[in-house]
């Protein structure tokens, strides 16, 4: 059943990635259940998978696996209902920015190798997921008057493009083109571990998606606070998600109290 799931997925045309993760919570659930079976599965059940010592995010992404597994069944008519549909939405609280500090990035920009260093620089400053670095290959440096990256597939499965900095055009530039007409691996796993693997290698904490807060936070200030320009260079549809990425110059909200000023009196 779960393979005629993700077939019917793929079919539809879910994510790799989004369909591989849902596979893996489906098992390690099947797993859990032993010795039922999914279909035998109550609320309680999965309610008591959830409860387990997860993380919040990973609790709302398990929940919403299963979800969708059990609305399959029911509308292929294998079930005639959906033990997780009365399951409470997962909260979570809201993320806070973490980006790496400027010393780490310099220290280990300057240590990398010249695909590394090409990596690093399209997530602190394209933003860029380890996905979209992956599957970036030669023919989408677009340029023009403003040369510009062109992303086959965002976050969601559209396509998009950001601006692309002088630092990452120079770097593209002078990596050579495998025979596959690549720079590298078009896995988002090798991407995500090289540039962890070096970080970790030179002392710099966290992994890569620190990378892509510093880049959200750095054009929250560049562009004078402008959340709206800020949102649209992650590829967010939604201000409240650029916001997770955007670290708040701490002397900001004095200076806009200090702005104020009453009117004179007539």
């Amino acid at each position: 059943m779960i393979e005629q799931h993700c077939n019917r997925m793929a079919m539809i045309g879910y994510r790799p990635m989004t369909i591989h993760a849902r596979t893996q919570v489906l098992r390690n659930f099947a797993r859990w259940m032993q010795p039922q079976g999914l279909m035998d599965a109550t609320r309680a059940d999965v309610e008591a998978f959830l409860a387990r010592p997860l993380a919040a995010q990973s609790r709302r992404a398990y929940r919403g696996h299963i979800l969708g597994y059990y609305a399959w069944l029911v509308d292929e008519g294998h079930l005639t209902e959906n033990p997780a549909a009365r399951v409470p939405t997962i909260r979570v609280k809201r993320g806070t920015p973490r980006p790496i500090a400027t010393g780490d990035l310099v220290r280990a920009i300057d240590t990398a190798d010249p695909v590394t260093h090409a990596q690093l620089l399209l997530m602190a400053l394209a933003g860029l997921r380890a996905c979209e670095v992956a599957r970036l290959r030669p023919q989408d440096i677009i340029e023009g008057a403003e040369p510009i990256l062109y992303l086959r597939e965002r976050k969601g499965g559209h396509a998009g493009s950001v601006p692309a900095h002088p630092l990452i055009l120079e770097a593209l530039r002078a990596l050579p083109i495998q025979p596959s007409g690549l720079w590298w691996s078009p896995s988002s796993r090798c991407v995500q571990r090289r540039v962890s693997d070096h970080l970790r290698a030179v002392g710099a904490p966290g992994g890569g998606h620190q990378l892509r807060h510093f880049a959200g936070t750095t054009w929250y200030r560049e562009s004078g606070h402008d959340l709206l320009v800020t949102a649209l260079l992650l590829g967010h549809k939604s201000v409240v998600s650029a916001q997770i990425y955007t670290e708040l110059d701490p002397s900001r909200p004095a200076e806009v109290v200090r702005r104020v000023a009453l009117p004179s009196a007539s």
